[in-house]
This record gives C-alpha cells, sequence and structure tokens, in this order.
C-alpha cells in the first residue's frame, strides 16, 4: 500500500488535509478527509477512480466544519469524538443561519460518534485521541497496514495540552509509534495570562455588583461558564453565570452541572438576564446581531453595566459604549516550545506543518534536521510511503536524506512498522474529569485565590507579607496616572486587554447615585474629588492623595490592591461610628466605591468618613 496527502484548503486555513491509500489491488483508490474546512473542494481534489471513504471531524469551530456538508459524497461517515458529536446538530443548525455552510441534514445523517479504533476501509484504522483546545476536541491516529506491519500517522488537530472545560488535554504518550505527524502550528504564547485576566476582570465586575454580558462564539462559552463556576467554588466566592441562546443549548448537549450556572436557551425580555452581579454569555463575540446584540442594547447606555467581548482574534470589537467596555482575545493553542516537545516525544520520520500563517509554515522548513519536514502553503499530492518505504520530500538532496535516515535508523531501527494486533494497546480516552483541575486548565487560581478568596476579608496575611508601604503609611485608592486599583488589577499592565476611553470614564459619569444602585443597598460611594479634599487616613494622611509613580505597591499593581484591601479590612470607626468591613471595587476614572461586607444601616445619599487603619 502507499500513502500521499494533500493540503484540501491551503489558500484559506490549510486545516484540512486528503489522503490517498493507493493499492494496485484495487480499482478504486480510498480517500480520507482530515477536517472539511473554508474552501475546501472535492469535486477537483477526488479523481474518476477514487472516493470519499470517511471523514474525520476534530472538533466544532467553523474554519474545520464550514464545507463538511459540500463535501459529502458516496455515503461517507463523518466520525468525530462523542462529545462533539452530541452538539454537532445545534452546531450545524445554528451555522447554517448565518454562514454558507451547504444543506446540514444530510451532516446530521453521516455523524458516527467514534471511542475506539473502527476500519474505514480493509488495512485501515482510526481512532480518536484527546486534543485539548475545546470542550470535546479530537485528534486522529491513522493506521495503515502494510503485509502484517502497522504503521502510524497522528493528526493533532487544533490542540493544547491543557484540559478544555474538564476533557483532557493532547497527550504525548500514545502505546504506539508515530512515523508521520501532522501538527497544526498556529501558535499563542501568552493565553494563560490572558485567560487569567480576563476571569479576574469578570470575577471583580461581578462582585461591583455590575451587569456584565459577555459575548463569546458558543464553546468559548461554555468553557468560560466551566471555569466560573468551579472558580467560585474554589475560591469561596461564587459568581452566578447564565448562558443565553446556542451557549445554552450546547451546554445541555455537553450535560454540564456546574455550580452557580443557568442555562436559558429561549428568552423573551433581556432584563430577565441581566441582573446586579450576574454574568451573563451569549454569542456572536462581537454584539452586532443575535442574542449578543440584544443583551447589548439594553446595558449599552447604563454606565454601570460591562460588556466583555471574548473574541478569536479575526473581528473588530465594540470600543465605544456608555457602559465599561474590554474586549480579550482568546485563541486556545499551544507555544511553540510545546509544539517542539510533541515532535521530541512523539519522534516520527515525518513531520507536516499546517493550518498555521504563511511566515509560521516557513519557520517549520528544516525546524528538525533529523526529520523529513513538510512545511509546504500548496495543494500538490506528496507521497509520503511507497513500496513499503517512508518517502523523504523530492526537494532534499540525497545527502540530507541519507542523514535523516542515519539519525532515525540510530533512534528508531528500520521503522518497518508495529508488529501489533488490533485493540491491544488502548489509546487515552476523550471524557471529562469528574473532579475539575483549573491549573490544568491554564487558570491563575493563586492569583483569583488571593484577590478573592473567602478569606480575604479577615486574612491579616493581606498587610503581612509586605504590601504595606515602605514607611509603614495607608496607600491610597488611587494611584499616580489617577487609575484605580481596580483598573490597575483586570490586565491594563500586561497589553492583554484593550479598554476604550468608556472603560475610565463611565462610572465617573454615573456618579454616586449610579455608584450606589450597583450594589445591594448597602454600598458607599466617594468621589475622587471629595476623598481628597477632607477626608484623611489613620495616619493623617489625605486619603485621596496620589501615590508616587515609582512607589513599590504601585509599581506591583497586585500589592497595591492588597494595601488598599488590607487598610479596609481594619477599617476602624470614628469616636461616634462603628467599625464595618469592606472591598475597593471599580468605579472608573476618580470614582472609587468601597462595597460594605458587614450588614449597616445606611440609606441612598447617606455620607460616611473612610478611616484607613496602619493596625496590623
Amino acid at each position: 500500500m502507499n500513502l500521499s496527502y494533500q493540503h484540501a484548503n491551503p489558500a484559506t486555513g490549510g486545516g484540512s488535509y486528503l489522503l490517498r491509500f493507493t493499492d494496485a489491488t484495487l480499482d478504486r483508490t480510498p480517500c480520507l478527509l482530515v477536517d472539511s474546512g473554508v474552501g475546501v473542494d472535492l469535486d477537483s481534489l477526488l479523481a474518476d477512480d477514487e472516493y470519499l471513504a470517511a471523514v474525520l471531524l476534530t472538533h466544532a469551530h467553523l474554519d474545520h466544519y464550514a464545507s463538511l456538508a459540500d463535501s459529502l459524497r458516496d455515503g461517507a461517515p463523518v466520525y468525530t469524538a462523542e462529545a462533539t458529536a452530541n452538539v454537532l446538530e445545534n452546531v450545524l443548525t445554528e451555522g447554517e443561519k448565518n454562514y454558507e455552510i451547504g444543506a446540514t441534514d444530510s451532516v446530521a445523517d453521516a455523524i458516527e460518534p467514534l471511542d475506539d479504533w473502527e476500519t474505514i476501509v480493509p488495512e485501515v484504522e482510526v481512532a480518536p485521541v484527546p486534543a485539548g483546545h475545546t470542550p470535546g476536541a479530537a485528534g486522529f491516529v491513522v493506521r495503515f497496514h502494510d503485509g502484517s506491519r502497522a504503521n502510524h500517522l497522528l493528526f493533532t488537530g487544533d490542540f493544547t495540552m491543557r484540559r478544555a472545560a474538564g476533557y483532557r488535554g493532547f497527550q504525548s504518550d500514545l502505546p504506539v509509534d508515530i512515523d508521520a505527524l501532522f501538527v497544526n502550528v498556529s501558535t499563542t504564547d501568552d493565553f494563560e495570562e490572558t485567560l487569567t485576566d480576563s476571569l479576574f476582570t469578570l470575577f471583580e465586575r461581578s462582585q461591583a455588583g455590575s451587569r456584565t454580558v459577555v459575548t463569546a462564539s458558543a464553546l468559548t462559552a461554555v468553557h468560560y461558564a466551566y471555569l466560573l463556576g468551579y472558580l467560585g467554588e474554589e475560591v469561596g466566592e461564587s459568581v452566578p453565570v447564565t448562558l443565553a441562546g446556542q451557549a445554552a443549548k450546547l451546554y445541555a448537549d455537553f450535560g454540564y452541572d456546574v455550580p452557580n450556572v443557568e442555562a436559558v436557551p429561549v428568552f423573551e425580555s433581556p432584563d430577565e438576564l441581566l441582573e446586579r452581579g450576574t454574568v451573563t454569555f451569549a454569542g456572536p463575540e462581537v454584539p452586532t446581531e443575535g442574542s449578543a446584540r440584544r443583551l447589548f442594547k439594553t446595558i449599552e447606555d447604563d454606565s454601570s453595566a460591562t460588556l466583555v467581548q471574548l473574541t478569536a482574534g479575526a473581528t473588530n470589537p465594540v470600543e465605544t459604549a456608555s457602559c465599561t467596555v474590554y474586549d480579550y482575545e482568546i485563541v486556545n493553542h499551544p507555544s511553540m516550545s510545546v509544539i517542539d516537545d510533541v515532535v521530541s516525544a512523539l519522534n516520527p520520520i515525518h513531520v507536516v506543518a499546517g493550518h498555521g500563517p504563511r511566515r509560521a509554515l516557513r519557520n517549520f522548513r528544516g525546524r528538525y534536521d533529523e526529520r523529513f519536514v513538510w512545511a509546504s502553503d500548496d495543494d500538490r499530492e506528496q507521497t509520503l510511503y511507497e513500496n513499503g518505504r517512508w518517502s523523504p520530500p523530492p526537494w532534499l538532496s540525497d545527502t540530507a536524506v541519507q542523514s535523516i535516515r542515519a539519525q532515525d535508523w540510530q533512534t528508531n531501527g528500520a521503522r518497518l512498522g508495529d508488529l501489533v494486533a488490533d485493540g491491544e494497546r488502548q489509546l487515552p480516552e476523550i471524557v471529562r474529569a469528574d473532579d475539575p483541575d483549573l491549573q490544568a486548565e491554564g487558570v491563575g487560581v493563586e492569583r483569583l485565590d488571593d484577590r478573592f478568596g473567602a478569606s480575604e476579608a479577615t486574612a491579616p496575611s493581606a498587610t503581612a507579607d509586605g504590601a504595606n508601604s515602605p514607611d509603614g503609611t495607608a496607600v491610597a485608592a488611587s494611584s499616580a496616572d489617577g487609575a484605580t486599583a481596580a483598573e490597575r488589577a483586570t490586565g491594563d499592565e500586561s497589553g492583554t486587554h484593550a479598554a476604550t476611553e468608556s472603560e475610565t470614564g463611565a462610572a465617573a459619569r454615573a456618579g454616586s447615585d449610579a455608584a450606589a444602585e450597583s450594589g445591594t443597598g448597602a454600598d458607599a460611594a466617594t468621589g475622587g474629588e471629595e476623598t481628597s479634599g477632607e477626608e484623611t487616613g489613620g495616619d493623617g494622611s489625605l486619603l485621596g492623595e496620589s501615590v508616587a509613580a515609582d512607589h513599590d505597591a504601585v509599581q506591583d499593581s497586585e500589592r497595591f490592591r492588597r494595601a488598599v484591601l488590607g487598610r479596609l479590612d481594619a477599617l476602624s470607626s470614628d469616636e461616634t461610628g462603628e467599625s464595618v468591613r469592606a472591598r475597593v471595587v471599580d468605579g472608573g476614572e476618580d470614582v472609587t466605591l468601597l462595597r460594605l461586607l458587614d450588614d449597616a444601616d445606611l440609606d441612598h445619599g447617606d455620607e460616611v468618613t473612610v478611616v484607613l487603619s496602619d493596625d496590623e
């Protein structure tokens, strides 16, 4: 048996591949399509003596299924992991409303969930493996026999080593030898930082009593709902989450039951989903249509509300509104070093790079001296295996080929294939873990627990670890440049969060009336002008006095925030007042909000004096 591959859509994503298994004893050549993304045209790819034996679908993102309906023919099944199969009907139905993806009824009829080895044609089998990236995503191992030997290809699809909403990440310690690795090379270096920044913002806006709308793809919304629900359990400060529309349907299809998460697939009035302190998810990524648009229009002119956009980077987010506006680019791919580690661990003779920008593909040419590297961005058919031997790229010199073969021989021997009976080696299963592991998801749990943990209000460690200013004085709630502590702690300094003018000015325009409304009725709001002019800290320093820009606490946003909170935790009464605890809440430029943590007999409009104590 001979094997060749062809990029099926190099000009429109490059994540789809067509495999041909040629056997001189067969009248027609069976072909296998891995993903059917944008621009795949099998009419132009398949010859008269070729037919489609099966399609392998790695996950339910548009750039991997966009042409699936048009690709189906010859009675070919669509194999995918069970989790993806469960959501695919709703995904395709919604996709058909918004994109030109063909008639999807045929796809629904062809879907076959796969959790173990399946024979495609005689001598060719496939099996799924976990891929991370998104809930239920899969890679695929393709095994083909040549005589008594079995050879293995591995398609990673979009992958990460991280978990995705409880589903396992990609595992490189597979129980079979991989001869050819087809690896998607789109990379992201700062995903975990951006993920944690965005979760930090959502926690903070919830605790501020804001009505928060999050616009995201349905799969991303489900992923975030999982993280927020279990984060609330872990830090002891729950965040109510509502999933609306398509996200709610997929949440049910996956079978999730996450604490503090409610799924509402159909709603009459947006107001019923937008309670203060609740984080409400809807799609699409930018609120220009669908449920996202309806919810955004409801909060657009509410200066105490928040819009958070989680995008994949290919859209233009909303930048201005009366509400506070954030956007985060959430692209869950591995770093380049992770790809290098995977290649090293799997140790294939062939590495086929795809589904990445042209510059990324160029970086792979010659990247691994001891392997045959294919990093083209064209649709030429390339032979990988012929006459019982793995074939080199035609552009390599004889000297280079001999050198690579010699190095591979030293490590792997002759690569004659495995003498393995079917089913002897069990591949890792695509299952959702019973116990959530947020660190394995890439979340900076320690940072969130330090800031939002339930023990924070009474923990003296908030000041015992050096969060106080060097001279022992109380640290003011505003920094030298006028940004509030909340603004500095939500990721502005990292550059991953695009803040607009509305983010820094909306709450200030709302004034103390809107600030009072954003809480539970027991919140005290103080404008920056009032505190800087009249109130004093426990050491006699002005409460609103600016801290020098080079102050240690200002330079470290977490320490700055904790210093303020440490003072508020020890909030003392004046001679005639009572002592209560409070939390600093982001109110926008020149506005500091204090959310009371204890019961207090206060009414809207009441004036209070805030004292920041030096006591440990």
